[in-house]
């Protein structure tokens, strides 16, 4: 046998959902906002990594007339950076050949062709994969 229901219990009911479905709503709000601000945060800071490696490039390779920048990105782990990417170095004796790759990590700078491949390899499996 089916109870009855008051208009009363119906009312009751229905403004329960409506509440449950404004949390719910004003949750989502919170945590896509939250996300949102953890994406920009984090945006700032690959930015702040990369021109940080980029100075010390330029630091570091003093003869260089130029350094043009390839593909360049920041691989966390935990709170530590790794700038890794590729580099072309022009030099007035163009010692070096093309584009290279760098790893910039705890202070180190990494280059292919100054501290060798296999160094770099090793390096690179370990900060930027």
């Amino acid at each position: 046998m089916m109870a009855k229901f008051s208009r009363l219990h119906l009312i009751l009911a229905a403004v329960a959902v409506l509440i449950l479905i404004g949390l719910g709503a004003g949750l989502a709000v919170y945590v896509l906002r939250d996300t949102h601000t953890e994406d920009v945060q984090q945006n700032d800071d690959d930015q702040e990594a990369i021109m940080g490696a980029k100075a010390a490039l330029a630091t570091r390779m003093v003869a260089a007339q130029s350094l043009s920048f390839g593909k360049v990105f920041v691989h966390w782990d935990g709170e530590v950076p790794s700038v890794c990417g590729q580099v072309d170095i022009q030099e007035a004796q163009d010692a070096f050949d093309g584009a290279e790759r760098f790893i910039s990590s705890e202070g180190a700078l990494f280059v292919e062709e100054i501290d060798g491949s296999d160094t770099l390899d090793q390096k690179w499996d370990d900060l930027c994969k």
